[in-house]
């Protein structure tokens, strides 16, 4: 027993953290989403702007990324409460929603960008550098976590940073201060989320992990290029290109 009681503590501890993250996460989407898609017309919004209507493309979206975030929920609480048998099963559903969430998030961002669909305040072609780069974003530490399955450490702290970048549109979504800078709202709060992830490390660690140093850098580096190249003519010149291919 001696030899395992410092082990057992850390263990229930870190199931605890990110459990608590995934639970933060799934809440967070619930909010930011409730009053244009899971309560729509039941609770009130939260911006001036009316919202759009709803198409059957806009529902597929809704569907394939509320599906993915509570997989993602159920998976961390069954690694949490050891069944890890049926982690790996749903996994294999998991891997089969992601070539279907890539295309319909595809043909969502250049039809959101024809509907006006992001925030009011950025021109649609700008704003489209940051759902078109969460694609990619995703897609790499999805895969990269997919290939590190069998390292637990490096798995789930891909897994987490892949959620990560998939806060930034339930986060805009909430009541936020006019003064806050739109880079804060879509990339700032959100990445308070991998700050917890750098916290868990150096207390449990004493140091930052691999995965969460270069999968937070992946994603950090995403976040300073789309700011810095939103606003290029040469993004607003590509963006009207590829609107133009779904016109």
């Amino acid at each position: 027993m001696a030899t395992r009681s410092p082990v057992m503590p850390r263990l229930t501890a870190e199931r605890l953290f990110y459990s608590t993250m995934a639970l933060a996460m799934v809440a967070t989407v619930l909010i930011g989403f409730a009053p244009s898609y899971y309560l729509r017309g039941a609770v009130a919004t939260w911006t001036p702007t009316p919202l759009l209507s709803m198409t059957p493309l806009s529902h597929l979206h809704g569907i394939l990324f509320s599906g993915w975030t509570a997989l993602f929920v159920a998976q961390t609480l069954l690694v949490s409460g050891g069944r890890t048998d049926i982690h790996r099963k749903l996994g294999l559903a998991g891997f089969a929603l992601l070539p279907a969430m890539i295309v319909v998030a595809l043909l969502a961002s250049l039809y959101g960008a024809i509907r006006h669909a992001g925030p009011p305040f950025i021109p649609p072609l700008q704003f489209l550098a940051v759902p078109l780069f969460d694609i990619p974003v995703f897609a790499g530490l999805i895969g990269w976590a997919l290939w590190k399955r069998r390292d637990a450490q490096t798995h789930k702290r891909l897994m987490l940073l892949a959620m990560v970048g998939m806060m930034g549109p339930a986060i805009g979504r909430l009541p936020m201060p006019g003064f806050l800078p739109p880079p804060v709202v879509i990339f700032g709060l959100p990445d308070l989320f991998l700050l917890g992830l750098v916290g868990w490390d150096l207390a449990s660690r004493g140091r930052l992990h691999k995965a969460t140093l270069w999968g937070g850098a992946f994603l950090i580096g995403s976040q300073i290029l789309r700011t810095a190249l939103m606003t290029t003519p040469a993004w607003l010149a590509f963006a009207g290109w590829a609107v133009g291919l779904v016109k």
